[in-house]
């Protein structure tokens, strides 16, 4: 689970069967999501510009966040929170809501499928899977780069033993896109085919790709330090199931880091069931072998809403002493609660605190 020095927020209730399908953008009344937070970040006090002006703040993850609002994401408003000092709620207290996407490191690793039936249309002929491939990729790192403080990584598999970084400069999580647009350019490239991927292409080792995907991601985000934050995701892109059988699917299933976010794409003769094993249904997206960019699209943008960071900031009504504090979340028109665990804060009564929340 994400690092112990953070705060874990305690998940509670999300009634409901589900949104239902519909057109422009009016909320559906019911969710089958459940809403949970991880805090990530807190400041006992954050001064201001003023003179002993200033608040208390929680920077907060999004986990699990109910699809109800996907189209307008209630958890930026701040009617639906209220302080509680000391188990109680005051009037005076005041709470205040900013999502911001720029808060933590994100590193994410691309994991493409290049085995025989990806390369084998030809990677320059317009409409092949290797075509749409290099395209769809192209709008995925831009989108997601453009979408906070993300780095990107790209590697591939095939019939090799080991994933391979797709060029030596995208080895490692990078936020150039130059580099990582020229990675997946080589793809056109007939020598680096040649070279790299022609006697691979007869076999597929997903399974090791997965298991070796998360060891590496979780070495770039330090998963066993628990002093640090850093966000991880794989993406992973295939058409097949695995040929290889270096690696049982037991073992690579055991082998998902409960610490990394997994998304999985399918197209094609994909082994969709396994896929959703890996990610879970609400991060495996498939498309049809001539419309790779929908899953695409559908990835980097449930990546970027799944990534979402929001500063709490509150400022309690009493003025000294050590107050027990939560955040409670409640929107009832949904039915959807959460609170934050306590926090303990110590108000100096040296000082006459001036709050700048409105």
């Amino acid at each position: 689970m994400i690092k112990t020095a953070f705060l874990l927020l305690l998940l509670l209730i999300a009634a409901g069967c589900g949104r239902t399908a519909g057109s422009g953008n009016t909320l559906q009344t019911k969710s089958s999501g459940n809403l949970a937070f991880v805090t990530v970040r807190k400041s006992h006090f954050v001064a201001s510009d003023y003179s002993q002006g200033g608040h208390y703040q929680m920077v907060v993850k999004t986990r699990n966040k109910p699809e109800i609002y996907a189209q307008n994401d209630a958890l930026e408003n701040a009617k639906y929170y209220t302080l509680l000092e000391n188990g109680k709620h005051k009037e005076e207290s005041r709470v205040s809501v900013q999502k911001s996407n720029n808060e933590v490191d994100s590193k994410v690793m691309l994991l493409l499928d290049l085995s025989g039936s990806i390369i084998e249309g030809g990677c320059n002929t317009p409409g092949s899977t290797c075509y749409q491939l290099i395209e769809s990729a192209n709008d995925f790192i831009s989108n997601i780069i453009q979408g906070g403080r993300y780095e990107i990584a790209i590697y591939y598999f095939n019939a090799k033993k080991e994933i391979m970084p797709l060029s030596a400069q995208s080895e490692f999580p990078t936020a150039n896109v130059t580099i990582l647009k020229n990675a997946i350019g080589q793809l056109k490239d007939d020598n680096f085919i040649e070279r790299y991927l022609k006697g691979y292409d007869n076999s597929t080792n997903l399974y090791g790709a997965v298991k070796q995907s998360g060891e590496k991601v979780c070495a770039w985000i330090g998963c066993e330090d628990k002093n640090s934050f850093e966000m991880g995701s794989v993406v992973i892109f295939t058409d097949g199931r695995d040929l290889a059988d270096l690696v049982s699917k037991r073992d690579m299933l055991k082998s998902l880091k409960p610490d990394i976010q997994y998304y999985t794409i399918g197209i094609g003769n994909a082994d969709n069931k396994t896929l959703i094993e890996i990610s879970g249904k609400a991060h495996h997206f498939e498309a049809s072998e001539e419309n790779i960019q929908s899953a695409f699209t559908e990835a980097y943008n449930d990546l970027l809403y799944n990534s979402s960071f929001y500063k709490l900031n509150y400022c309690p009504s009493t003025r000294e002493g050590t107050l027990r504090v939560k955040l409670f979340f409640n929107d009832t028109e949904h039915h959807i609660r959460a609170y934050t665990d306590e926090d303990k804060i110590t108000i100096d009564p040296q000082n006459d605190i001036r709050c700048d929340i409105y």
